[in-house]
């Protein structure tokens, strides 16, 4: 793979750095990488040769290329990074044979160590879930906001979560009020990053990209490399943590990998590992974020967002889970976040699923039944007893296993039958993709 034509410019009112991305090994078109942001951040972004390379190097690896050659200079230390973070990955994953070779990276320009800016400047990927929105509140909770690691900017990405431009702009919205009270600057960032998935048109994207490529693999890097485009003048960014350290296991984005994203002019931090309900309870006595924290993904549902203004649907396991979470806590009656402020013993019990979210709920049980809801709490120590039988770790095994075989099915389509089947299934069921 080669990254070339590295510049910058401007794509209607955004600023866009870009570059051209040849693929060597794979019989796959060369494509242009960008990311952008908007005119008034234009002095933000940075045509900077890191984010292009964090950007490429774990696709180059996972679909065969040898090498990522880059026409520019790049920091030896975020070369020793990614060969650290592909290693790890190599050792974590059953679906890369032990002896594959790691991707070579060269640059044109050779290695030398990038310079950090003069005034140090700190940053959070912002997604305004609760994952996000705890590191930010223990941010603002425990750093002077003149210490160097205090927050000044929150970067909130399109078509990665959120697909649909009216949910974008209608979560911008929403979150610029978190921002403003939180004082930090909203940065809205827009990239085609996940097109370097195995197929690169907007309709195409592989279908192993969100449930295994994007999780276990890319997400770290990707929002690591949105983070290089930023570079300078952010010089530091904190990735957001999904689980506490007895929940976290291999992953995407992990406290073992993000750091390797790390250059000597940008530090990549991941967020403290706390479980869901600590985070919850973290931000539930600040009102901006109660009112208008975000937590759906249905972006099936973009046209209910649209014409209601909301951001969450409140019927989703995501939304459930929150909104039972935030009432035992006292905190979902009045909230703006969600169509209702009340959930229903059987929408407990139809929505919720543990997964690796077990430590939210012991605690809930004792706070519903102090809210009076013996309902919720008993709807709860239904969940944790299934959660208890093995089960549903053959569950989990089996649906890993299913991945595995839609990747496969998926590589002899692209290969022998020209991608007939995924456009096939595309036409007929473009809810799944769009």
């Amino acid at each position: 793979m080669k990254i070339e034509d590295l510049g910058i410019g401007k794509v209607g009112s955004r600023q866009r750095v870009s570059a051209t991305i040849t693929w060597e090994n794979v019989n796959r078109p060369a494509q242009e990488l960008y990311f952008e942001t908007e005119e008034n951040f234009a002095q933000s972004l940075s045509c900077n040769p890191s984010a292009f390379l964090v950007a490429c190097i774990m696709p180059a690896w996972r679909y065969g290329e040898e090498r990522v050659f880059v026409d520019a200079e790049i920091c030896p230390e975020l070369r020793d990074g990614l060969i650290t973070a592909m290693e790890w990955f190599r050792y974590w994953y059953d679906w890369y044979e032990p002896n594959r070779p790691l991707v070579k990276i060269e640059a044109k320009k050779g290695f030398k160590a990038s310079v950090p800016p003069a005034s140090p400047r700190a940053g959070l990927t912002f997604s305004g879930g609760i994952d996000s929105l705890a590191a930010l509140r223990i941010n603002r909770l425990n750093y002077p906001f003149d210490h160097p690691a205090s927050f000044k900017d929150a970067l909130f990405v399109y078509d990665l979560e959120v697909l649909h431009p009216e949910v974008y702009n209608k979560a911008l919205s929403s979150l610029a009020e978190i921002a403003k009270d939180a004082s930090v600057t909203l940065v809205p960032v827009y990239t085609n990053i996940k097109y370097l998935s195995n197929i690169n048109t907007e309709l195409d994207v592989d279908p192993d990209f969100w449930l295994d490529f994007w999780q276990y693999e890319f997400m770290g890097a990707c929002l690591a490399a949105i983070a290089h485009a930023f570079s300078p003048p952010l010089n530091s960014l904190t990735i957001a943590s999904h689980y506490d350290v007895p929940s976290i296991n291999p992953y995407g984005c992990h406290p073992l990998i993000d750091p390797n994203f790390s250059s000597s002019s940008m530090r990549i931090q991941h967020a403290r590992l706390l479980t869901r309900f600590e985070k919850t309870k973290l931000i539930a006595d600040w009102d901006a974020a109660v009112d208008n924290v975000r937590v759906c993904n249905r972006h099936d549902l973009h046209k209910f967002f649209a014409e209601t203004g909301l951001v969450n649907c409140g019927k989703c396991e995501k939304c459930t889970r929150t909104m039972l979470t935030l009432l035992a806590l006292g905190r979902l009656k009045g909230s703006r976040a969600f169509p209702t402020d009340d959930i229903s013993e059987e929408q407990v019990a139809s929505n919720v699923h543990l997964y690796r979210h077990q430590q939210l709920f012991p605690q809930l049980v004792t706070l519903l039944r102090e809210a009076g809801r013996p309902d919720l709490a008993r709807a709860v120590e239904r969940i944790i007893a299934e959660n208890n039988k093995p089960e549903w770790k053959k569950i989990w095994r089996a649906r890993r296993q299913n991945l595995r075989v839609k990747r496969i099915l998926h590589k002899f389509d692209q290969k022998y039958l020209a991608g007939n089947i995924t456009k096939a299934k595309n036409y007929f069921y473009p809810s799944q993709t769009k």
